[in-house]
């Protein structure tokens, strides 16, 4: 009788415990989520590619490509640099002046040379498409004439066709879904030590 008692306690704490963890995890992940939404942020990555070449003719033309090719990411830094963010915000509409100073514009301003060419990939992200793609389009109109005034020997700066509101990216952060696992995998822990705490206060002291 009393094993049986026993088994019945052991059962019902063990119920019990394992409903208090369900209902705490389900609290965190509510938590999480509710946390994730109220932060949550739509940023706009646009996007306009551009390089720097010259006429590879001739018997050096070989050496000429590779010795562009090596400047690319000294290129990048030219474009990614308070200068050229200056005279960008110069070719902004008033709109845009009035909410973007220099020193922001350079900050959204991301710089990537692809791999074994001469394109660079230049992008801006802000909370507007509108304004990342006219940012964007005004850093690279102002690199070309930048990378020309500070490294004469640069070849021909050719841009690509310009960024467009239908070409951004979209990135939201941060991800419900992640915070809300975030919260159920604490809120488990956190249950669990409870559980564990009453039962042992309960049955061992």
């Amino acid at each position: 009788m009393n094993s049986k008692l026993t088994i019945n306690s052991i059962s019902k704490v063990i119920f019990r415990n394992i409903i208090l963890i369900m209902l705490i995890t389900i609290v965190g992940g509510l938590l999480g989520g509710l946390y994730a939404h109220h932060k949550k942020q739509t940023s706009y990555e646009a996007n306009r590619y551009m390089m720097v070449e010259h006429d590879y003719t001739g018997d050096h033309a070989n050496e000429q490509a590779m010795a562009d090719l090596s400047l690319t990411k000294t290129y990048a830094k030219i474009i990614d640099s308070r200068d050229v963010a200056e005279q960008a915000r110069k070719n902004l509409p008033i709109n845009l002046k009035k909410k973007y100073s220099a020193k922001d514009i350079q900050a959204m301003v991301n710089t990537d040379p692809i791999d074994q060419s001469l394109v660079i990939k230049v992008g801006t992200m802000s909370g507007s498409a509108k304004d990342s793609v006219k940012i964007v389009n005004s850093v690279t109109n102002a690199a070309a004439k930048e990378i020309k005034e500070m490294a004469p020997s640069a070849g021909t700066v050719k841009l690509f066709s310009k960024a467009r509101v239908s070409d951004t990216v979209s990135h939201t952060s941060p991800s419900t879904k992640k915070y809300t696992l975030l919260g159920a995998a604490v809120g488990f822990l956190i249950g669990m030590v409870i559980a564990f705490s009453i039962t042992t206060w309960k049955h061992l002291i």
